[in-house]
């Protein structure tokens, strides 16, 4: 067993396991905040709860498989390696699936406005349907080529699937992640157009704000996700010796944790109402109030000596 210590290297099991812990938090905060604040139930808010909640059970399955290596519990079958995994990679094609879902409620919003409106809710559950339909059956796609004749050496996402079942994971995600792309570039482009004819100014002031988040969030997408699936469809097309196949996929590993972690603080600085509701959600409410009292009793202070000084 001594021979497996160095297949990860401790240090990075501790760094990015503490990375997925704060992602855990993150995305619990983001559920929670979901929750309880009414002006964040709408239909979009309502799509990215529900991505939040697929990176709960994400960075919950990446921290599992930390615990797994600190166990010292490498050289599995591909069976046990996919039956522990299970649950993380279904979550894994709900996150992929959802960020499509969700670019295109964006852009049928800023195309459609009033149409948009008029969408019934039965519409949104058919797509959430849809990605649990996907994410049954690429995850099963992969219990279906698991066996116990096949070691992995180290547990991971990309080694829970195995034979053509990891093609089809890989493809379909590469495929998703391309649409992803086009249908948040082309959501941007019809947000600079309204912009410029000054179409219905309001409306897309609030949606102009969501957008700047979400445009963030794709941009982590991008360099996080997509760069993953990326390396992923060309470590496919050419043939790496088993070392360097190994260590590109320990190497993902840190993309695939920063995605599912980030989107707490990207709402947090660029999204005034999630803001709100996470510093309502943890008691400091208050602690701003007092400040902001503060701040401004300060201020009537300085005003006033300033006017008896002159």
């Amino acid at each position: 067993m001594n021979s497996t210590k160095n297949l990860v290297p401790t240090p990075m099991i501790y760094s990015t396991m503490a990375l997925s812990i704060i992602g855990l938090i993150g995305n619990m905060t983001i559920v929670l905040a979901t929750v309880i604040s009414k002006r964040l139930q709408s239909r979009c808010n309502i799509l990215i709860g529900l991505l939040a909640l697929s990176d709960v059970v994400v960075c919950t399955y990446l921290i599992h498989l930390r615990v797994l290596m600190f166990l010292d519990m490498y050289m599995l079958t591909s069976t046990q390696c996919f039956l522990l995994s299970a649950y993380g990679l279904f979550a894994l094609n709900m996150q992929s699936s959802l960020c499509l879902i969700i670019g295109l409620d964006r852009l049928y919003n800023v195309t459609y406005p009033l149409r948009y409106s008029q969408l019934p809710n039965s519409f949104y559950i058919a797509l959430f349907l849809f990605c649990v339909g996907f994410s049954v059956l690429i995850t099963y796609s992969g219990y279906s080529y698991a066996s116990d004749s096949e070691i992995v050496l180290v547990c991971l996402p990309p080694t829970a699937y195995t034979d053509k079942s990891r093609i089809i994971w890989i493809g379909s995600n590469f495929i998703i992640a391309i649409l992803v792309i086009f249908v948040y570039g082309g959501a941007q482009i019809r947000c600079r157009i309204l912009r410029a004819r000054h179409v219905h100014e309001q409306s897309m002031d609030a949606v102009n704000r969501l957008l700047k988040s979400l445009s963030i969030v794709v941009t982590i997408y991008v360099c996080t996700w997509f760069l993953t699936i990326s390396s992923l469809v060309v470590s496919q097309l050419i043939t790496f010796s088993p070392p360097v196949t190994a260590e590109i996929n320990r190497q993902l590993g840190w993309l695939v944790i920063i995605n599912a972690s980030l989107n707490f603080f990207v709402y947090l600085w660029r999204n005034s109402e999630y803001r709100k509701a996470f510093i309502r959600l943890y008691g400091l409410s208050r602690l701003f109030s007092v400040e902001n009292t503060s701040i401004d009793a300060a201020t009537r202070v300085m005003k006033s000596s300033h006017v008896r000084v002159a």
